[in-house]
Parts: structure tokens; C-alpha cells; sequence
């Protein structure tokens, strides 16, 4: 066959991970996330889009946090009282800190660094130890309690890491502190 018979296949960049892929894939094959809206349903879509997660979802989680104590203090409800409004913002702020902490981590296994989220966060380790090493132990304080399972998505790990935080503190402010 002829160099001429051949066709060009563009290739693009795949909206979740960075990585090149060709313009007629459907799937990302380094990542799995789907380039095509039509193909899988629209929330899913959305969450495979690492510009929504950095743009918006992350950031909109943080002004959440801070803004919910505020509506509180305007239209208090007299049901819940400001220990639960903090333990919602706290919720909130740590899920957009871990959503963003995951991101960096992810990028490792985007660059190659990394084969897995575990790899990758070793290697956020590294990486922050260069920097500078309280650096490191302060990371290292944020996952003493994440399992450093393989996570999938950013949304999983953020979630069940900013669940395990906010449970205990609600551990410690709702039962161990009012026993003494």
C-alpha cells in the first residue's frame, strides 16, 4: 500500500488525562474516560472532565464552605445549631482540598510517573519533600487516615477522604469532648 492510500488520523488530546489519543476513539485507552457526550449519560460525562472538576466543581465545593455559614447567620434554621453548619463547611472545604490534592496526584500517573494512585502519591510525596519537608509531613498528616487503595476517580477519593476527616470530627467534637 502506498504512503498516499494511507489516511492521516489526527490526534487530539483526551479531556480527562492529557493523554494523545486518535480523533476517531471513543474511549481514551490510557484513562477510560469517554470523548463523546452522546455515548454515556451527562453528569458522567462531566465528571470525566478535568476542566469542570478544576473550574468549577472544586472550586464551587470551597465557596460552598464558606458561604454556608453565612446564609446561616442571615436565615438561621432553628433545628441545627452552628456545630453542624461547621461540620458541613468543614465537609465541604476538605472535599474541594482533596478533590484538588487529587488532581496533582493524578497527574503522576498522567506524565508516566506513576502506574497507579498509589504510585502517584508516593510520588506527590517526593515532591513535596523536595520542596520543602514539612511540606511532606503535612501531606503525610492529610492520609493518615485515606487508605491508599486504587482509587478510579477524583470524586470517589475526595469523598470517602473528606468523610473519614469529617466523621472524626464530629467524633471528637460530638462525643469525646463533651465527655469531658
Amino acid at each position: 500500500m502506498s504512503e498516499a492510500a494511507e489516511v492521516f488520523k489526527k490526534n487530539f488530546h483526551c479531556r480527562n488525562c492529557g493523554s494523545s489519543i486518535l480523533s476517531d476513539s471513543e474511549k481514551c485507552l490510557f484513562c477510560g474516560s469517554y470523548q463523546l457526550p452522546g455515548r454515556i449519560p451527562f453528569f458522567k460525562f462531566l465528571s470525566e472532565s478535568r476542566l469542570f472538576r478544576t473550574t468549577i466543581f472544586f472550586p464551587f465545593s470551597a465557596l460552598i464552605s464558606f458561604a454556608l455559614p453565612i446564609v446561616f447567620t442571615m436565615y438561621p434554621i432553628p433545628f441545627l445549631d452552628w456545630s453542624w453548619i461547621l461540620i458541613i463547611s468543614f465537609f465541604f472545604f476538605t472535599f474541594s482540598v482533596f478533590g484538588f490534592v487529587s488532581e496533582w496526584i493524578f497527574l503522576n500517573k498522567v506524565k508516566g510517573d506513576a502506574k497507579d494512585f498509589r504510585e502517584g502519591f508516593f510520588e506527590w510525596q517526593k515532591t513535596l519533600y523536595l520542596r520543602n519537608p514539612y511540606l511532606s509531613y503535612f501531606g503525610m498528616f492529610l492520609f493518615v487516615c485515606v487508605p491508599l487503595l486504587n482509587w478510579e476517580n477524583h470524586f470517589s477519593f475526595a469523598a470517602s477522604s473528606s468523610a473519614i476527616w469529617t466523621l472524626l470530627l464530629v467524633f471528637l467534637s460530638k462525643i469525646l469532648i463533651p465527655l469531658f
